[in-house]
Protein backbone atom coordinates (compact mmCIF):
# COMPACT_ATOMS: atom_id res chain seq x y z
CA UNK A 1 0.00 0.00 0.00
CA UNK A 2 2.77 2.62 0.99
CA UNK A 3 3.25 3.05 -3.11
CA UNK A 4 -0.49 3.72 -3.54
CA UNK A 5 -0.51 6.53 -0.78
CA UNK A 6 -2.00 9.87 -1.39
CA UNK A 7 1.12 12.86 -1.05
CA UNK A 8 3.46 11.59 -3.19
CA UNK A 9 4.63 15.40 -4.62
CA UNK A 10 7.84 13.46 -4.89
CA UNK A 11 7.40 11.88 -7.77
CA UNK A 12 6.47 15.64 -9.73
CA UNK A 13 10.02 16.93 -9.81
CA UNK A 14 8.92 20.44 -11.54
CA UNK A 15 6.59 21.07 -7.93
CA UNK A 16 3.09 21.02 -7.20
CA UNK A 17 1.69 24.09 -5.81
CA UNK A 18 -1.80 22.27 -4.50
CA UNK A 19 -1.68 19.47 -2.49
CA UNK A 20 -5.46 17.59 -2.59
CA UNK A 21 -3.97 14.38 -2.28
CA UNK A 22 -3.67 14.40 0.90
CA UNK A 23 -6.57 14.41 4.03
CA UNK A 24 -3.90 16.63 6.50
CA UNK A 25 -5.43 19.57 6.57
CA UNK A 26 -3.52 23.01 4.45
CA UNK A 27 -4.56 25.63 7.66
CA UNK A 28 -3.13 24.26 10.28
CA UNK A 29 -0.23 25.35 13.24
CA UNK A 30 2.31 23.18 12.11
CA UNK A 31 5.38 25.95 12.06
CA UNK A 32 4.74 26.36 15.99
CA UNK A 33 5.56 22.46 16.16
CA UNK A 34 8.41 22.81 14.12
CA UNK A 35 9.47 26.00 15.95
CA UNK A 36 8.92 23.45 19.49
CA UNK A 37 11.23 20.91 18.16
CA UNK A 38 14.17 23.11 17.01
CA UNK A 39 14.40 24.39 21.12
CA UNK A 40 14.09 20.30 21.65
CA UNK A 41 16.35 18.84 19.17
CA UNK A 42 19.33 18.31 21.89
CA UNK A 43 17.22 15.13 22.60
CA UNK A 44 18.66 13.39 19.74
CA UNK A 45 21.65 12.85 22.11
CA UNK A 46 19.15 10.50 24.10
CA UNK A 47 17.50 7.36 24.11
CA UNK A 48 13.51 8.27 24.15
CA UNK A 49 11.15 6.79 26.85
CA UNK A 50 10.58 2.80 25.36
CA UNK A 51 6.94 4.05 27.35
CA UNK A 52 6.25 7.40 26.81
CA UNK A 53 5.46 7.53 30.21
CA UNK A 54 4.69 12.31 30.17
CA UNK A 55 3.18 11.33 26.63
CA UNK A 56 0.70 8.56 27.84
CA UNK A 57 -0.49 10.39 31.35
CA UNK A 58 -0.91 13.49 29.39
CA UNK A 59 -3.26 11.66 26.93
CA UNK A 60 -5.35 9.62 29.26
CA UNK A 61 -5.59 13.18 31.41
CA UNK A 62 -7.02 14.84 27.97
CA UNK A 63 -8.88 11.81 27.77
CA UNK A 64 -10.45 11.81 31.24
CA UNK A 65 -9.90 7.79 30.93
CA UNK A 66 -11.29 5.74 33.61
CA UNK A 67 -9.94 2.89 35.42
CA UNK A 68 -9.40 -0.03 33.23
CA UNK A 69 -8.86 2.06 30.09
CA UNK A 70 -5.24 2.81 28.87
CA UNK A 71 -3.40 4.48 26.06
CA UNK A 72 -0.24 2.92 23.90
CA UNK A 73 1.51 5.49 21.90
CA UNK A 74 2.46 4.32 18.64
CA UNK A 75 4.39 5.50 15.53
CA UNK A 76 1.77 6.32 13.75
CA UNK A 77 -1.92 4.85 13.43
CA UNK A 78 0.16 1.98 10.57
CA UNK A 79 2.14 0.73 14.14
CA UNK A 80 -1.25 0.21 15.64
CA UNK A 81 -2.99 -1.72 13.17
CA UNK A 82 0.20 -3.70 12.22
CA UNK A 83 0.17 -4.72 16.09
CA UNK A 84 -3.46 -5.12 16.72
CA UNK A 85 -3.08 -7.67 13.76
CA UNK A 86 -0.30 -9.69 15.45
CA UNK A 87 -2.03 -9.54 18.21
CA UNK A 88 -5.21 -11.25 17.11
CA UNK A 89 -3.13 -13.47 14.54
CA UNK A 90 -5.14 -15.93 12.68
CA UNK A 91 -8.48 -14.49 13.47
CA UNK A 92 -11.88 -14.34 11.52
CA UNK A 93 -12.11 -10.62 10.98
CA UNK A 94 -14.20 -8.67 8.96
CA UNK A 95 -12.80 -5.55 6.75
CA UNK A 96 -15.07 -3.33 5.48
CA UNK A 97 -14.61 -1.40 2.43
CA UNK A 98 -13.49 1.21 0.65
CA UNK A 99 -10.88 1.89 3.58
CA UNK A 100 -7.44 2.32 4.53
CA UNK A 101 -5.63 -0.66 2.69
CA UNK A 102 -3.45 -0.94 5.71
CA UNK A 103 -6.12 -3.10 7.53
CA UNK A 104 -5.73 -5.58 5.13
CA UNK A 105 -1.98 -5.68 4.45
CA UNK A 106 -2.00 -5.98 8.54
CA UNK A 107 -4.17 -8.58 8.98
CA UNK A 108 -2.94 -10.66 5.68
CA UNK A 109 0.52 -10.06 6.70
CA UNK A 110 -0.48 -12.10 10.41
CA UNK A 111 -2.88 -14.84 8.23
CA UNK A 112 -6.35 -13.63 9.19
CA UNK A 113 -9.41 -15.16 8.03
CA UNK A 114 -10.52 -12.15 6.16
CA UNK A 115 -14.59 -11.21 4.81
CA UNK A 116 -14.84 -7.80 3.23
CA UNK A 117 -17.92 -6.31 4.08
CA UNK A 118 -20.03 -2.58 2.35
CA UNK A 119 -19.37 -0.60 5.69
CA UNK A 120 -22.79 1.24 5.15
CA UNK A 121 -24.57 -2.67 5.18
CA UNK A 122 -22.89 -3.36 8.29
CA UNK A 123 -25.67 -4.61 10.98
CA UNK A 124 -25.61 -6.81 14.24
CA UNK A 125 -26.54 -10.24 12.69
CA UNK A 126 -23.12 -9.68 9.91
CA UNK A 127 -20.70 -9.35 12.89
CA UNK A 128 -21.34 -12.66 14.52
CA UNK A 129 -18.73 -15.14 14.91
CA UNK A 130 -15.99 -12.67 13.95
CA UNK A 131 -13.08 -11.96 16.33
CA UNK A 132 -12.61 -8.16 14.94
CA UNK A 133 -14.49 -5.94 13.35
CA UNK A 134 -12.22 -2.70 11.44
CA UNK A 135 -13.80 0.39 10.02
CA UNK A 136 -12.79 4.25 10.21
CA UNK A 137 -14.69 6.95 11.66
CA UNK A 138 -15.29 8.92 10.06
CA UNK A 139 -14.00 6.56 6.85
CA UNK A 140 -11.31 7.31 4.50
CA UNK A 141 -11.71 7.41 1.42
CA UNK A 142 -15.81 8.29 1.56
CA UNK A 143 -16.27 10.73 4.52
CA UNK A 144 -19.01 8.23 5.56
CA UNK A 145 -19.71 8.69 9.21
CA UNK A 146 -21.28 5.47 11.03
CA UNK A 147 -24.12 6.34 13.59
CA UNK A 148 -22.88 6.48 16.91
CA UNK A 149 -25.92 4.29 18.29
CA UNK A 150 -24.88 1.42 16.10
CA UNK A 151 -21.65 1.41 17.04
CA UNK A 152 -22.80 1.17 20.59
CA UNK A 153 -25.11 -1.51 19.49
CA UNK A 154 -22.15 -3.50 17.93
CA UNK A 155 -20.34 -3.11 20.67
CA UNK A 156 -22.89 -4.08 22.84
CA UNK A 157 -24.41 -6.95 21.03
CA UNK A 158 -21.14 -8.82 20.32
CA UNK A 159 -18.98 -8.59 23.24
CA UNK A 160 -16.65 -11.13 22.15
CA UNK A 161 -15.85 -9.35 19.09
CA UNK A 162 -12.87 -6.77 19.41
CA UNK A 163 -14.47 -3.45 17.54
CA UNK A 164 -11.53 -1.70 16.38
CA UNK A 165 -11.95 1.72 14.97
CA UNK A 166 -9.72 4.24 13.19
CA UNK A 167 -10.38 7.78 14.35
CA UNK A 168 -7.72 9.33 12.86
CA UNK A 169 -9.59 12.30 11.18
CA UNK A 170 -12.36 12.04 13.90
CA UNK A 171 -10.81 15.65 15.19
CA UNK A 172 -11.52 17.02 11.31
CA UNK A 173 -14.94 16.10 11.20
CA UNK A 174 -17.34 17.80 13.78
CA UNK A 175 -20.56 15.96 13.03
CA UNK A 176 -18.46 12.92 13.62
CA UNK A 177 -19.42 11.63 17.34
CA UNK A 178 -16.77 11.39 19.93
CA UNK A 179 -15.87 7.63 20.83
CA UNK A 180 -14.15 7.97 23.88
CA UNK A 181 -17.15 7.67 26.31
CA UNK A 182 -17.61 4.46 24.72
CA UNK A 183 -14.64 3.11 26.01
CA UNK A 184 -15.97 2.58 30.10
CA UNK A 185 -18.77 0.52 28.83
CA UNK A 186 -17.02 -1.35 26.35
CA UNK A 187 -13.78 -3.34 26.65
CA UNK A 188 -14.20 -4.47 23.54
CA UNK A 189 -13.75 -0.99 21.92
CA UNK A 190 -10.06 -0.52 20.77
CA UNK A 191 -10.29 2.96 19.04
CA UNK A 192 -6.23 4.15 16.84
CA UNK A 193 -5.66 8.10 16.69
CA UNK A 194 -3.40 10.04 14.91
CA UNK A 195 -1.82 13.17 16.01
CA UNK A 196 0.07 13.52 12.77
CA UNK A 197 -3.43 13.87 10.98
CA UNK A 198 -5.29 16.69 12.97
CA UNK A 199 -1.99 18.97 13.34
CA UNK A 200 -0.24 18.13 10.51
CA UNK A 201 3.00 16.22 10.91
CA UNK A 202 2.87 13.54 8.99
CA UNK A 203 6.52 13.26 8.99
CA UNK A 204 6.95 12.68 12.77
CA UNK A 205 4.72 9.21 12.89
CA UNK A 206 2.67 10.02 16.19
CA UNK A 207 -0.46 7.96 17.22
CA UNK A 208 -1.75 6.10 19.83
CA UNK A 209 -4.38 3.65 20.66
CA UNK A 210 -7.30 3.40 23.40
CA UNK A 211 -7.96 0.11 24.61
CA UNK A 212 -8.45 -2.24 28.08
CA UNK A 213 -6.05 -2.24 30.23
CA UNK A 214 -5.24 -6.05 29.34
CA UNK A 215 -5.10 -5.10 25.54
CA UNK A 216 -2.85 -2.65 25.93
CA UNK A 217 -0.26 -4.79 28.13
CA UNK A 218 -0.94 -7.41 25.51
CA UNK A 219 0.24 -4.83 22.69
CA UNK A 220 3.08 -3.91 24.58
CA UNK A 221 4.87 -7.32 24.22
CA UNK A 222 4.83 -7.20 20.73
CA UNK A 223 6.05 -3.69 19.48
CA UNK A 224 9.93 -2.84 19.10
CA UNK A 225 11.59 -1.21 21.37
CA UNK A 226 11.99 2.79 20.61
CA UNK A 227 9.60 2.80 18.25
CA UNK A 228 8.65 6.74 18.39
CA UNK A 229 11.43 8.87 18.65
CA UNK A 230 12.31 11.27 21.38
CA UNK A 231 11.36 14.28 19.06
CA UNK A 232 8.35 12.89 18.11
CA UNK A 233 7.08 12.37 22.03
CA UNK A 234 8.36 16.11 22.48
CA UNK A 235 5.88 17.03 19.58
CA UNK A 236 3.06 15.02 21.13
CA UNK A 237 3.62 16.27 24.63
CA UNK A 238 3.43 19.94 23.43
CA UNK A 239 0.36 19.63 21.47
CA UNK A 240 -1.52 18.07 24.43
CA UNK A 241 -0.54 21.08 26.53
CA UNK A 242 -1.52 23.20 23.88
CA UNK A 243 -4.57 21.57 22.75
CA UNK A 244 -7.17 24.57 21.69
CA UNK A 245 -4.72 26.75 20.60
CA UNK A 246 -2.62 24.10 17.73
CA UNK A 247 -6.07 22.32 16.44
CA UNK A 248 -7.32 23.09 13.08
CA UNK A 249 -10.45 25.23 12.67
CA UNK A 250 -12.63 22.01 11.37
CA UNK A 251 -15.96 23.64 11.29
CA UNK A 252 -13.95 26.34 8.48
CA UNK A 253 -12.47 23.19 6.95
CA UNK A 254 -15.73 21.04 6.65
CA UNK A 255 -17.76 24.40 5.48
CA UNK A 256 -14.96 24.82 2.78
CA UNK A 257 -15.23 21.38 2.03
CA UNK A 258 -19.48 22.00 1.39
CA UNK A 259 -18.53 24.39 -0.78
CA UNK A 260 -16.39 22.58 -3.08
CA UNK A 261 -18.54 19.62 -3.08
CA UNK A 262 -21.16 22.15 -4.61
CA UNK A 263 -18.47 23.75 -7.53
CA UNK A 264 -17.55 20.17 -8.60
CA UNK A 265 -20.84 19.00 -8.66
CA UNK A 266 -21.56 21.07 -11.37
CA UNK A 267 -19.38 20.14 -13.84
CA UNK A 268 -20.57 17.77 -16.29
CA UNK A 269 -19.04 14.26 -16.32
CA UNK A 270 -18.04 13.98 -12.96
CA UNK A 271 -20.09 12.56 -9.44
CA UNK A 272 -19.36 13.92 -6.08
CA UNK A 273 -20.08 11.71 -3.30
CA UNK A 274 -21.48 14.01 -0.35
CA UNK A 275 -19.34 14.21 2.77
CA UNK A 276 -19.83 16.19 6.11
CA UNK A 277 -15.44 16.23 6.36
CA UNK A 278 -12.83 17.77 5.28
CA UNK A 279 -11.73 15.25 2.01
CA UNK A 280 -14.59 13.66 -0.27
CA UNK A 281 -15.05 11.20 -3.03
CA UNK A 282 -15.45 11.84 -6.13
CA UNK A 283 -15.90 9.46 -9.69
CA UNK A 284 -15.32 10.37 -13.33
CA UNK A 285 -17.99 9.46 -16.12
CA UNK A 286 -15.86 9.14 -18.29
CA UNK A 287 -11.63 9.24 -18.53
CA UNK A 288 -9.67 7.09 -16.09
CA UNK A 289 -8.28 8.82 -12.18
CA UNK A 290 -4.68 7.91 -13.13
CA UNK A 291 -5.20 9.76 -16.34
CA UNK A 292 -6.67 12.69 -14.70
CA UNK A 293 -4.29 12.64 -11.91
CA UNK A 294 -1.24 12.77 -14.24
CA UNK A 295 -3.00 15.91 -16.52
CA UNK A 296 -3.36 17.47 -13.40
CA UNK A 297 -0.13 17.17 -11.65
CA UNK A 298 1.80 17.63 -15.53
CA UNK A 299 -0.33 20.33 -16.97
CA UNK A 300 -1.79 22.35 -13.59
CA UNK A 301 0.96 21.54 -10.78
CA UNK A 302 -2.14 20.22 -8.73
CA UNK A 303 -2.22 16.43 -7.10
CA UNK A 304 -5.59 14.69 -6.25
CA UNK A 305 -5.69 11.12 -4.35
CA UNK A 306 -6.21 8.13 -7.39
CA UNK A 307 -8.63 6.24 -5.50
CA UNK A 308 -8.77 3.49 -7.69
CA UNK A 309 -6.69 1.07 -5.12
CA UNK A 310 -9.51 1.16 -2.32
CA UNK A 311 -11.25 -1.94 -2.29
CA UNK A 312 -14.66 -1.50 -3.62
CA UNK A 313 -13.98 1.61 -5.92
CA UNK A 314 -13.07 1.74 -9.55
CA UNK A 315 -10.12 3.35 -12.10
CA UNK A 316 -12.69 6.35 -12.22
CA UNK A 317 -12.67 7.17 -8.58
CA UNK A 318 -10.38 9.53 -6.93
CA UNK A 319 -10.87 11.72 -3.83
CA UNK A 320 -9.92 15.26 -2.72
CA UNK A 321 -9.04 17.60 0.30
CA UNK A 322 -9.95 21.29 0.43
CA UNK A 323 -6.38 23.25 0.10
CA UNK A 324 -8.48 26.89 0.26
CA UNK A 325 -10.53 28.64 -2.40
CA UNK A 326 -8.10 29.67 -4.80
CA UNK A 327 -6.71 26.35 -5.11
CA UNK A 328 -9.66 24.91 -5.14
CA UNK A 329 -10.78 26.83 -8.28
CA UNK A 330 -7.45 26.03 -9.64
CA UNK A 331 -8.63 21.76 -9.34
CA UNK A 332 -12.28 22.88 -10.55
CA UNK A 333 -10.91 24.43 -14.11
CA UNK A 334 -8.44 21.93 -14.62
CA UNK A 335 -11.03 19.17 -14.26
CA UNK A 336 -12.85 21.02 -16.48
CA UNK A 337 -9.76 21.04 -18.81
CA UNK A 338 -9.17 17.36 -18.23
CA UNK A 339 -12.93 16.79 -19.38
CA UNK A 340 -12.97 18.06 -22.84
CA UNK A 341 -9.90 15.97 -23.77
CA UNK A 342 -11.49 12.47 -23.01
Amino acid sequence: MITGHGDDAYNYPDGIIGDFSSNVPYSHHGTLVAEHLCREVSRIHNYPDPQARQLTQALREHHHLNEGTDILITNGSAESFYLLAHLFSGSKSIITYPSFAEYEDACALYKHDITYLDLKEINISSVAGSRTLWFALPNNPDGYIMPIEKIRALCAEHPDTFIIIDNAYGELCPSSADLIPLHSEFPNLISVHSLTKTFAIPGLRLGYTIASTEVVSALQSYRIPWSVNSLALSAGLFIVRNYNGLRPDAHALCDESEQLQRMLGEIQGLEVYPSLCNFFLCKLLKGTAADLKEYLATQHKLLIRNADNFRGLTAQHFRVSVQGNDLNSLLCHGIKMYLQTV
